[in-house]
């Protein structure tokens, strides 16, 4: 039998999503990626089930949402962040989007216009290490990159924050996709106890986190329990229509797309 193709980010956000997944070597294989690369793959049936960037399954048709999870703040998120280098917000006239984010490209050009009323000029940050140089007026860095860049010489937005502050509602960064045609016994389930067990072992999870990024112990246990949220309720699925309506109106994503559950 073939084994089960999972992709995932390899940020520290998405562990306890899998953290149930990695023993099971010989019914999985976990395939790490960019949440920018994880859509294609899928698409090309190189994986079975992916985390999907929000804004990648409002751009898409064919799949569905498997219940039940996601990457999700509520607020202050701390791992997708705006850098900005000008001595006030409104100067900003070039922002530099990470090259492996979809969905907080989106947000970041709404929270923008819809908070600050701007419409910079929008290229690509190829190289994080460059965001200490001249060429961009802000830099947008999600993922564990955004956690280990100091602060000073910036005006940070954390852009969780900055959503709920717009509409008083969770932001969905990911949620698990398969495609429509996809007949997966067990999926719906085999997630929800994966993410279960990572939820119990989140003080194991933070442990092997902060030596791998060489943070605080503490500092990774309290984003993984406070910040990042991995539920997918009521909510959040209002926080999801919210970022489609407002990323339709800007022309990012598909017309007609509905939120639709996978059903085995």
């Amino acid at each position: 039998m073939a084994k089960l193709k999972i992709g995932v980010v390899p940020y520290m956000n998405a562990k306890p999503l899998i953290y149930g997944l990695q023993e099971q070597t010989d019914k999985i294989d976990l395939v790490y990626g960019a949440p920018a690369t994880l859509p294609k793959m899928l698409e090309n049936d190189d994986l079975d089930v992916i985390l999907m960037p929000s804004v990648s399954y409002f751009r898409s048709t064919g799949y569905k949402i498997i219940p039940g999870s996601s990457i999700s703040s509520n607020g202050l998120v701390e791992s997708v962040k705006l850098f900005i280098k000008t001595p006030s917000i409104k100067k900003t006239k070039v922002v530099a989007l990470d090259k492996d984010s979809l969905t907080s490209c989106v947000l970041t050009k709404i929270i923008l216009w819809e908070r600050y009323s701007l419409k910079p000029e929008y290229i690509t940050l190829e190289d994080k290490r460059k965001i200490y140089n001249e060429y961009a007026d802000a830099f947008l860095v999600i993922g564990d990159d955004a956690m280990k860049i100091k602060e000073e010489g910036f005006i940070t937005l954390d852009l969780g924050q900055e959503w709920n502050e717009l509409v008083g509602l969770p932001f969905v960064y990911a949620v698990w996709v398969t495609k429509l045609k996809s007949r997966l016994q067990g999926l719906d389930k085999l997630l929800i106890d994966a993410k279960e067990r990572g939820l119990k072992s989140v003080n194991e999870i933070a442990d092997i986190e902060a030596k791998r990024l060489k943070l605080e112990k503490g500092y990774c246990l309290r984003y993984l329990k406070e910040s990042i949220k991995y539920n997918l309720g009521e909510q959040e699925i209002r926080g999801l229509k919210s970022f489609y309506d407002y990323a339709l109106e800007m022309g990012a994503v598909k017309e007609g797309i509905k939120i639709e559950f996978y059903n085995e």
